[in-house]
């Protein structure tokens, strides 16, 4: 990889691609985002039209009506039996574009100071929580080696890893000893009112 992506150097796309590494949408052609939170579809369509027109975006909404924000993009709507709340899937037909995001989150161990803060904010706006009292906070992952690429660029922080064997999931907890750094080093770039 020649120059650094701006996916990796600037904050804002740097949170586009960890919110994509959170709820990416994928296929051999196409790029988007599924969410059941409207601010993150979108931020997330924000960013694909500051890099495409808007005709070639496209948004499908799961057991739910077209919000009047996106009234102006090719739309469709599905009913599902798997969501309980109304889900948005947004994406665009870019194979460039797909293979920029693969390569940058598989190169984040070169994130830069500020962008790597705003790429974990995008991480925890889409698969984060934190518990009631403000115990401790979790990042949700799919797959082990995402969690551990992602714990190596926390090495300044204490974390621990469980295994949700029945889901298929993994966790990456932060306690209450490294809960408040953590929660200030996303702020500034976090959309979640997770964090209020």
């Amino acid at each position: 990889m020649g120059s650094l992506s701006n996916l990796l150097v600037n904050p804002n796309s740097s949170y586009i691609l960890g919110l994509w590494g959170a709820d990416k949408y994928e296929r051999t052609s196409s790029i988007g985002l599924s969410n059941t939170d409207l601010n993150l579809i979108r931020r997330f369509a924000e960013y694909l039209l500051s890099r495409f027109p808007k005709d070639r975006l496209r948004l499908r909404i799961y057991n739910g009506e077209v919000p009047k924000m996106f009234e102006c993009l090719r739309s469709s709507c599905c009913r599902s039996s798997k969501n309980k709340l109304p889900a948005y899937h947004i994406y665009v037909n870019s194979r460039p574009l797909l293979r920029e995001f693969r390569t940058a989150l598989a190169c984040r161990n070169l994130l830069v100071k500020t962008a790597l803060d705003a790429y974990l904010a995008g991480r925890f706006d889409g698969d984060g929580s934190i518990s009631a009292y403000r115990k401790y906070c979790r990042i949700v992952y799919g797959n082990c080696d995402d969690l551990v690429k992602d714990r190596l660029l926390l090495s300044d922080l204490k974390t621990s890893v469980y295994k949700y064997h029945k889901a298929g999931t993994y966790c990456l907890y932060f306690s209450e000893v490294t809960l408040d750094r953590f929660l200030e080093r996303i702020k500034p770039y976090s959309l979640s009112n997770k964090l209020q």
